[in-house]
């Protein structure tokens, strides 16, 4: 049956984005054959539910909340109840169970999310990342980098391919939405209590209020987390607070508003580490994926995210409606570390070391209007979206390091055993040298999209232009302070047009076969200094080619998903052999072209199914087979790094519903990640002494949850999840033989959880 209309003076019943208009029209443009209700988790009675509910609609990729099997392209939508059910608790562990997207991009890293959906980086270093539907990262270095906590999400959006019409400059392979928790009529209340196997404790809340006619609701959301990490001698301390509030100002009118605010403190997991040793073993083994080769005293990791917006729905009447969403984030942060300098020595155990300090600042204002209008032209039913965004952002950043070139330096920490680690304190004479650098940047975009039903026909066509604009500066100084002049500010202009479309048929049978296009944007980082007739370089490009089909079927709750793509990126700026060095401000820099060309193309299975009453099962595998087309260098015509041809995942959940077993409910599951090309110069070819791939690996994951609503009157969940059951040591990257990282390693965790 179709999803029931709902007039915004009704408060909504599941938390939406900042993005999403609160009317929704329902209507032939939006029919979808499912249950009534099938994602308003809220409403059930126990503490957690038995099996996972399909999340039917989505609004990450078309903005308008649209039914997920109408949509003409892959979407996977995270559920706070699977979240909740598999222990997830960032970005990486969510999505463990998702297609086409690898992991752990630089290992256990507590600093930031990173990972590579379909082949390319999608992760807080790339920068393609949003919350509530406005991009989240500021712009900058890795030193204005910060991850939200997933405690304050109500799901998780996963967009594969090009998503450029809705969010502007991404990256070509996808994005990820996180959707905040929004302030809920008849909110119940939860206390979490936690324990994890490294010494971590926890407590999380989620509370909320609100008058009688509901016309003022108010939530908090907040975590805490103090203790040991994975990582020996590294300890992390954490905590946010995220207030929001929703005003009914009028029967048409609604204001929402969103705060957050988060405070780390500690140490970082994230540490460069040896590849003798980690990818291949010395003649001692195999280092422990424990083992810290830092200093304690100096590995810190302090960072401070806050942002504050609100989202402001009007309807003028019952087909057209205007919403707006906007924000302000800053992001700070602090990290110094101990790391390697050049490979281990040929003793087999030692590594040199050297001092690295990062520290900067961002800010970014974003915000994004939308019209959408529901209307009728003969026998075709219409969802139209139009927008204007615009976003702003300044940065800054401070680069320390010690000495590079000669590691022996007596100002560089003394060299460490990675089997037996003896921590001997900080020498004198740090910094060696301090880079700084800084800018601004400025996106404005327009954008329009129309969703169109013709009978069993649904139709999606988009377009959007972007200019965009980045100053940026440097400047270089020694360690006693003495700079050299600061450079002149390098000004990027871009523009671009980039649009999709797509066309689907739904069957009665539940089956949607579907047919899509879609176009990314990435501005250039070369200016008209790095070409040899000195014109700019145009933005690099990503396009893909999708057909798939979705199947929710009628007698169980699910979706399933089976899709196959190409995807490429071109105009990649690569060396121009033809000229030499005879470009940049000095005339004797190397000239770029922009010719480089990046290739994958893959094929995608994905389910979320429930077939019987309390039991689960998610599913997903994928292959991809990528190419480097054309890139100028030696490894064109190879695969490109971390991308594996093979990826595979199943987890299952079952819940005893009668019995004396009622109330326990029992979960496994598996990972496996194909191995992957080792891309770094002088290294995996032959005569090198190393491999050409990192080797695939196969995780097991497990849990045990008891509620105890089932059988009395306490509405108590306690859970146990295991996270790499057989704490299997594996490398997910290395980028050269003094920079590779371990993935994370067992990780158990105990919570209880109460709700009233």
């Amino acid at each position: 049956m179709s999803r029931p209309n709902r007039p915004l003076a009704q408060p909504r019943r599941t938390a939406l984005s900042l993005l999403l208009p609160a009317l929704l029209l329902a209507g032939a443009a939006q029919a979808q054959a499912t249950p009534d209700g099938a994602d308003e988790v809220t409403e059930l009675d126990a503490v957690q539910v038995n099996a996972y509910r399909t999340t039917t609609h989505t609004s990450g990729g078309t903005r308008p909340d649209a039914p997920r099997a109408e949509i003409p392209r892959s979407i996977s939508v995270i559920a706070r109840e699977e979240l909740d059910a598999r222990g997830a608790i960032n970005l990486n562990e969510a999505m463990r169970y998702v297609a086409g997207v690898v992991l752990e991009s630089t290992g256990q890293d507590n600093r930031y999310d990173d990972f590579r959906i379909r082949g390319f980086s999608a992760g807080s270093e790339s920068g393609a990342m949003s919350v509530d539907g406005l991009r989240a990262p500021p712009p900058g270095s890795a030193w204005n980098r910060g991850k939200i906590d997933t405690w304050n999400l109500d799901r998780v959006e996963v967009l594969k391919g090009p998503s450029a019409v809705m969010y502007g400059q991404v990256a070509p392979g996808g994005l990820v939405n996180q959707a905040s928790k929004t302030p809920e009529p008849g909110q119940r209340q939860v206390l979490q209590l936690g324990v994890d196997g490294h010494g971590t404790w926890s407590s999380a809340f989620d509370v909320g209020a609100g008058t009688g006619d509901d016309r003022h609701l108010f939530r908090l959301v907040g975590r805490y987390a103090d203790g040991q990490t994975q990582i020996d001698t590294v300890e992390q301390q954490h905590w946010f607070l995220a207030p929001s509030y929703t005003f009914q100002i009028a029967d048409t009118t609604r204001l929402t508003l969103l705060g957050y605010y988060q405070e780390d403190d500690g140490g970082s997991t994230y540490q460069f580490l040896p590849m003798d040793g980690t990818l291949v073993p010395t003649r001692y083994g195999y280092m422990d994926n424990r083992t810290f080769i830092g200093e304690p005293e100096w590995n810190t990791w302090d960072a401070t995210v806050w942002h504050a917006g609100w989202l402001l729905e009007h309807a003028f009447n019952d087909s057209w409606t205007f919403s707006q969403s906007a924000r302000h984030m800053h992001v700070d942060s602090l990290y110094r570390a101990i790391v390697t300098n050049q490979g281990l020595l040929p003793d087999g155990r030692t590594q040199q070391r050297r001092q690295v300090m990062g520290l900067g600042d961002a800010d970014t204002d974003g915000i994004d209007n939308r019209l959408v209008g529901t209307f009728s032209t003969g026998a075709a039913d219409h969802t139209l979206l139009s927008g204007v965004d615009w976003r702003s952002g300044d940065w800054s950043a401070d680069r320390h390091q010690g000495p590079r070139a000669l590691p022996s330096d007596p100002r560089n920490p003394r060299p460490i055993d990675i089997f037996d680690p003896v921590y001997t304190g900080l020498p004198a004479g740090f910094p060696n040298s301090i880079g700084m650098g800084g800018g601004k940047s400025t996106q404005t975009g327009i954008y329009v999209q129309d969703q169109i039903a013709l009978d069993k026909w649904r139709f999606t066509l988009g377009g959007r232009y972007d200019w965009y604009k980045d100053e940026s500066w440097s400047q270089t100084c020694s360690g006693t302070g003495t700079c050299q002049p600061r450079s002149a500010t390098t000004t990027l202009k871009d523009e671009a047009f980039s649009g999709n479309a797509g066309a689907l048929y739904m069957f009665d049978s539940g089956f949607s076969p579907y047919l899509s296009y879609a176009e990314s944007f990435e501005p250039s980082t070369y200016t008209a200094l790095d070409s040899y007739d000195g014109k700019a370089f145009d933005p690099t490009r990503g396009k893909q080619w999708e057909v798939g089909v979705n199947y929710q079927p009628a007698s169980f709750d699910g979706l399933i998903t089976l899709a196959a793509y190409d995807l490429r990126q071109k105009d990649d700026a690569i060396v121009d052999t033809e000229h030499g060095n005879v470009c940049g401000a000095d005339g004797a820099d190397a000239c770029y072209i922009s010719a480089g060309e990046t290739r994958v193309r893959g094929v995608e299975l994905e389910a979320r199914v429930t077939p019987v009453q309390g039991f689960s099962v998610i599913g997903a595998a994928s292959h991809m087979d990528s190419e480097l087309v054309r890139s100028g260098t030696a490894w064109e015509g190879k695969a490109l790094a971390m991308v594996p041809d093979w990826m595979a995942s199943l987890w299952a959940d079952y819940t005893f519903q009668s019995g004396p077993m009622k109330g326990f409910s029992f979960a496994s599951g598996v990972r496996h990640n194909g191995a992957t090309l080792l891309v770094v110069s002088g290294i995996g070819i032959a005569g090198s002494g190393y491999p050409e791939k990192i080797p695939a690996y196969t995780l097991w994951d497990a849990a045990i949850r008891f509620d105890l609503s089932q059988v009395s009157q306490a509405n108590l969940l306690m859970s146990l999840n295991i996270g790499n059951l057989a704490d299997k040591r594996f490398v997910t990257t290395c980028t050269g033989i003094s920079s590779c990282w371990f993935g994370s390693g067992r990780t158990v965790t105990a919570t209880a959880r109460w709700a009233w």
